[in-house]
């Protein structure tokens, strides 16, 4: 039977297990008996690539149960540890949705916008700030882990959210942005727009719910300093069509 691994941001972990990508995020979000319910996010990672695994440890514990059930979940790392993941041992996203349909992401290579614009990034390790930002998604990258500024991180995981109108003109309508609080939203921009040299200005200090999927702009980044990784989110065509079903549940994740 195989054993995969896991890079797990929800709560942050490593957790081993026998299931498939798909298998696993399905039993993250639902459990076995379908009592539970949550949307999770994580990379399949490659244990060859890493610098340090429990292997013996790991071993001993991901054996089938006495059924022939595959092991669903074994941790071996709770603390700091995307810290602790190279980027070349991340393999492909998974967004599940909170009734278990989960997206495979591929990484592909970011195009940069030339077009001058605020960008929204909500964080999510190793802190959950929703952020307004004046820097393009690889210099916000580079900003936040630069060890020489007072607030830094040694690496960083975030998604870029949708401004539409707001990115250029922060007194634009939301229109069917569907964010909590939209005057502090747009008052934030404004600040940020208005204040020279700000170069962030947050937004949200921590996430309280799940990520609104449909906010999600072009993609997920993960990196430090000058090196990143690029997982871009399909386009509403492709969600309609090739991804109907995991779609139709991330519209549907807040109406249960």
């Amino acid at each position: 039977m195989k054993n995969y691994y896991y890079l797990v941001f929800t709560p942050e972990s490593f957790i081993a297990s026998q299931l498939p990508p798909e298998e696993f995020g399905h039993y993250l979000s639902v459990g076995t008996k379908k009592r539970t319910r949550g949307q999770n996010i994580f990379f399949e990672i490659d244990p060859d690539k890493m610098k340090e695994m429990p292997h013996d440890y790991i071993n001993k514990k991901l054996i089938p149960y006495p059924d022939g059930e595959p092991k669903r979940s074994v941790f071996f790392g709770i603390y700091r540890v995307l810290e602790k993941t190279p980027l070349k041992a991340l393999k492909n996203l998974y967004l599940a949705t909170d009734d278990g349909k989960v997206l495979e992401i591929k990484q592909a290579e970011y195009m940069p916008s030339d077009q001058d614009e605020i960008h929204l990034y909500q964080q999510f390790n190793p802190v959950t700030t929703r952020v307004a930002s004046k820097l393009s998604p690889p210099e916000f990258i580079q900003f936040l882990t630069n060890k020489k500024n007072p607030v830094s991180a040694p690496k960083i995981f975030f998604a870029e959210l949708q401004l539409n109108e707001l990115a250029t003109n922060p007194m634009s309508p939301l229109h069917n942005l569907p964010y909590p609080n939209p005057d502090h939203l747009r008052d934030c921009l404004i600040k940020l727009n208005e204040t020279e040299g700000k170069l962030t200005k947050t937004v949200l200090r921590f996430m309280q719910d799940d990520l609104s999927y449909r906010t999600i702009r072009n993609g997920f980044f993960i990196g430090k300093k000058n090196k990143f990784l690029f997982y871009p989110f399909p386009s509403t065509k492709e969600l309609e069509s090739k991804y109907f079903s995991w779609w139709r549940s991330a519209l549907n994740q807040h109406y249960y």
